[in-house]
């Protein structure tokens, strides 16, 4: 029987790093011959794709409760179609951003128990790492990337959102919840990755 892949989430508030350091470890985990997979959400399916026209700053806004709800249908779409697959062939699933996030974003409009609610569905995933940084460097970096690449703007980028944002992390962190790691993601990016290469490889370890 095809061993189960594990379940890898990277969450943070936004530029802390999530998606390039998803693709540090997935690239990390491969080069020592592991199976992976690499994923986001918002997914790039048909409703991921909608979410994220409506991230977008320049958008017409859309009823918290409804964007709430849209991303809870895309996770369950989600999990369906390439993240549960991917874990039952036995490849190990990176996913940047899930669950946390719709706890800590949208929580910033609606009551967190009716977030928590309406993602019931969702799986719990064997780690989720989260990437600690404050929010006067993650906004730096936010600018950054932005003059750089000209990246669009999402409506949650402000400061005040973003540390509303943090807080919630917080909040989450202090649940204790089994599987969850901080990191320290002030550290230079190839540090941070073999940080988070050293808690995969012991948890992979660990459940074989």
């Amino acid at each position: 029987m095809q061993p189960r892949g594990r379940f890898i989430v990277l969450e943070g508030i936004d530029g802390s790093g999530t998606t390039s350091q998803c693709r540090a470890l997935a690239q990390a985990l491969t080069d020592r011959g592991h199976a992976t997979v690499t994923t986001h959400e918002p997914s790039s399916g048909s409703i991921g794709r909608l979410v994220r026209e409506r991230l977008a700053e320049r958008s017409t806004p859309l009823d918290p409760h409804a964007m709430a709800l849209l991303f809870a249908a895309d996770r369950v779409d989600h999990v369906r179609t390439e993240i549960e697959p991917a874990l039952a062939a036995g490849r190990h699933v990176i996913s940047d951003r899930y669950l946390w996030s719709s706890l800590t974003y949208q929580s910033l409009s609606c009551d967190r128990a009716w977030v928590a609610t309406i993602n019931a569905a969702a799986p719990w995933p064997d780690l989720t790492l989260m990437l600690d940084v404050p929010v006067d460097v993650a906004q730096a970096r936010i600018e950054a990337r932005a003059q750089t690449d000209g990246t669009t703007r999402e409506i949650y980028d402000r400061r005040e959102l973003q540390q509303k944002v943090a807080a919630g992390y917080e909040a989450l962190l202090a649940e204790e919840r089994p599987g969850v790691h901080r990191i320290d993601g002030t550290q230079t990016p190839p540090d941070v990755t073999r940080a988070l290469v050293d808690l995969v490889s012991a948890a992979l370890s660990a459940s074989s």
